[in-house]
């Protein structure tokens, strides 16, 4: 049996990958557990894998990771397939696997494929209360909502600081989020534009300078502002406006509502303009200009 395992929720991947090895080891043996890096092993060595059994043992189980980078695995995936003996389960490991690609299309027909995808926010939420019940802990889902807007979709990270919390106290509340947590740089970049267009200059200046304290060097905050951007002049140029169709274009569900919110305060001339001086205070900057000086002016004339 083949199985592929692919899709940006890294979490919910290694979490079925791990229950899948602990229950063959419980079963029989972790000396019957074979993991392989394909980038780092050629195919001839990963073919000898998945047709023989390890002595005494009638099951076997393979893990193969990073098999795009091995530029003959998808040349020789159908003999892989073919070759794969009685009693050996393979699992075929690859994060960012191109559906483009004849490999993918290959193992989406002749193995068992899974693709996991990262939780829309409705679904996130509810996973998050459900998280805190596993470590014997507590949070409501407007809590949960809460800390997801605060440290971001990433459910790695969520679990995460959902350990730390219950560790403080299994009663997770929004004070004890406040008090444990860090907000993301990705709702602080969205927080500060948002004082910004609000006409808080102070508070927008003051978030910027935090950012420069916490050692964030000005061109990754430009990178950042280029993505903001993006994502908001996509929002105002969208003609449905609305965010299942900046959804289905790729945005997130908590990016593309943050991003509508933003799109609301400007007009299409108003981001145009906001995209050209960007670009030309990045070439200020490369050029010796005071980066903070730069950044804190176009901050002040949004």
């Amino acid at each position: 049996m083949v199985k592929t395992f692919t899709g940006k929720n890294t979490f919910a991947l290694k979490a079925e990958l791990n229950k899948i090895i602990s229950s063959f080891v419980k079963e029989v043996g972790d000396f019957s557990v074979e993991q392989i890096d394909a980038s780092e092993t050629d195919m001839n060595s990963i073919l000898q894998a998945v047709q023989s059994l390890p002595f005494l043992s009638s099951k076997k189980l393979v893990i193969v990771s990073d098999i795009e980078s091995n530029s003959d695995f998808a040349l020789r995936i159908d003999e892989l397939i073919d070759r794969v003996a009685d009693g050996v389960e393979v699992i075929l490991l690859e994060q960012n696997l191109d559906k483009r690609k004849t490999l993918f299309k290959t193992l989406q027909k002749n193995s068992e494929l899974t693709d996991f995808r990262e939780l829309n926010e409705n679904d996130l939420d509810k996973w998050v209360v459900e998280y805190a019940q596993s470590i014997n802990a507590k949070v409501s889902i407007s809590d949960a909502n809460y800390l997801i807007g605060r440290v971001g979709n990433n459910q790695q990270q969520l679990a995460s600081e959902l350990d730390k919390l219950a560790l403080y106290d299994e009663n997770i509340t929004r004070s004890s989020i406040d008090k444990l947590t860090d907000l993301s740089l990705q709702n602080t970049i969205f927080d500060l534009l948002d004082s910004a267009f609000s006409g808080k200059k102070e508070l927008a200046t003051l978030t910027y300078r935090n950012l420069r304290e916490a050692k964030l060097d000005p061109q990754y905050i430009i990178s950042m502002f280029v993505w903001q951007l993006t994502t908001l002049a996509l929002a105002v140029f969208s003609d449905e406006k609305t965010e299942s169709s900046l959804v289905s274009g790729g945005m997130s569900p908590y990016t593309a509502r943050k991003s509508l919110a933003l799109a609301s305060r400007i007009n299409k001339k108003k981001i145009r303009k906001l995209i050209k001086d960007l670009s030309e205070l990045d070439a200020q900057i490369k050029t010796g200009a005071d980066a903070d000086a730069c950044l804190e002016l176009y901050l002040l004339n949004i």
